[in-house]
């Protein structure tokens, strides 16, 4: 079945599905997206990704004709047309399109896309067995907290994970610390409590990462948001990853260094346990 696509208020085979060249998400990333996992038929924590899709676009200064609830209808349209089970949907909106040139354009219409995309779980045997990733200096602009189009930075840290043959990497920031995966949001534990940087321009506000921090509070489990460093992460009892993706990762090998006992530890399992508790409440 040929997955359908929306486009500007039309529902279209994927090989209909097209937008200009001069649209501004093709020629500058001059955009924003949002990625939502479906389950067993049902969206999980939608209503929360729309909405933060729509402070992205307004910290972008794009002005959205699309309401919330808009959004919401279209993307649970979305699913249907392509009877959505257990994967995700992909939305993107752009500035639009208009004649090449960096300022914004006087006057154009944004640019809606919706689709369906596979989901991207990690592997049974790295669920099982944790993740391996690598550190790498983040070289991202100042406002990853905007879920931008423009993601060339983490498009060349998932290469270098790829390259040696890791799962994932780390951003280590100059002077800051390290602030989250390729793609997701870092947590580690150590000695009873739970940490994981605060909300910042350095880190994007994962919904995943607050639904762990909710999650881990359900747990009874101390949790403190604070800036960290490499030698603490190499420190940790544990390290996890948190995404729409992975939901709760645990890693057990940074830099070619074992992690606790390098083996997936209680915390992590409790959390994801707990996290996927909340799913099926939810869509089962």
């Amino acid at each position: 079945m040929e997955r359908i696509f929306y486009v500007n208020g039309k529902y279209l085979p994927a090989s209909q599905a097209v937008v200009s060249a001069e649209d501004r998400g093709f020629n500058f990333g001059d955009g924003v997206y949002e990625v939502v996992h479906w389950y067993n038929y049902q969206p999980f924590l939608l209503e929360e990704h729309v909405e933060r899709l729509i402070q992205s676009a307004s910290v972008i200064k794009i002005d959205l004709p699309w309401s919330k609830e808009e959004l919401i209808d279209i993307a649970i349209e979305t699913a249907k047309q392509n009877n959505l089970k257990d994967d995700y949907i992909y939305m993107q909106i752009s500035r639009g399109a208009a004649i090449r040139q960096h300022s914004f354009p006087d006057s154009t219409q944004p640019t809606l896309v919706m689709n369906s995309q596979p989901s991207a779980k990690p592997a049974k045997e790295i669920i099982q067995k944790g993740a391996r990733v690598i550190t790498i200096p983040d070289i991202r602009w100042l406002h990853c907290d905007i879920k931008a189009l423009s993601a060339l930075a983490n498009v060349l840290a998932k290469q270098a994970a790829k390259e040696h043959s890791v799962d994932d990497v780390l951003y280590d920031r100059a002077g800051v610390g390290v602030v989250e995966g390729g793609s997701s949001n870092i947590f580690y534990y150590k000695e009873g409590k739970l940490y994981t940087p605060p909300l910042s321009p350095y880190i994007f506000p994962g919904i995943t990462r607050a639904k762990v921090i909710e999650v881990a509070k359900e747990c009874n489990i101390p949790l403190e948001e604070k800036v960290f460093s490499l030698k603490e992460v190499l420190d940790a009892d544990e390290v996890m990853l948190a995404s729409t993706g992975y939901e709760v990762l645990s890693v057990t090998e940074v830099n070619g260094q074992k992690i606790g006992r390098g083996v997936p530890g209680d915390i992590s399992k409790e959390l994801l346990q707990t996290y996927t508790k909340h799913v099926k409440e939810a869509c089962y």
